[in-house]
C-alpha cells in the first residue's frame, strides 16, 4: 500500500466532516473511519468485504473482534505493524477506550492524538492510550 502523492488533502478532508457526524454502526463507527481515512490516504478501500454488511453491534460483531478485523486488513493491504511510539501522522492505532476491544483510529496531523469517532464528532485520544499501530 502506498499513499498517494497528496495524501494529507483527502485526510484533512476525512478529519474535517468527522468533527460534525454522528456515531452510526456501519457507516461512522471507529472501524469505517479509519478504513475511510486509509481510502483517502491511498485511494485504497481496506473495507471492501465488510462495507455495507453490517448497521449495529451485533452485526459487527459477527464479522469478527476488531483485533481480528484490524489484523486481518492490515495484512492483507500490506500495511506494518509498527510500535505505537514510532506511529505517525494518519497512521492507524488500536487504542484502549475503556472497552473490551478498544477502537481504531487514526493519527492526526499533530502526531500527538489519534482521531476516532464518539458520539458526536471526532474524539481525540492520547498517545499512552495507543496499544496498538500500523503504517499506512
Amino acid at each position: 500500500m502506498k499513499r498517494l502523492p497528496n495524501w494529507r488533502i483527502p485526510l484533512a478532508q476525512q478529519f474535517e466532516q468527522g468533527k460534525s457526524r454522528t456515531f452510526a454502526w456501519g457507516t461512522f463507527d471507529c472501524a469505517m473511519f479509519a478504513c475511510d481515512c486509509v481510502f483517502a490516504q491511498t485511494a485504497e478501500d481496506p473495507a471492501i468485504e465488510f462495507r455495507g454488511k453490517y448497521a449495529n453491534e451485533a452485526e459487527a460483531q459477527a464479522l469478527g473482534s476488531l483485533t481480528e478485523l484490524a489484523e486481518r486488513i492490515t495484512a492483507k493491504f500490506g500495511m506494518s505493524e509498527i510500535a505505537p511510539g514510532h506511529a505517525g501522522r494518519g497512521d492507524l492505532v488500536l487504542i484502549h477506550n475503556g472497552t473490551d476491544q478498544g477502537a481504531l483510529a487514526v493519527i492526526d496531523f499533530t502526531g500527538a492524538y489519534a482521531m476516532c469517532p464518539g458520539t458526536r464528532g471526532l474524539i481525540r485520544v492520547r498517545r499512552h492510550r495507543w496499544q496498538r499501530a500500523w503504517r499506512v
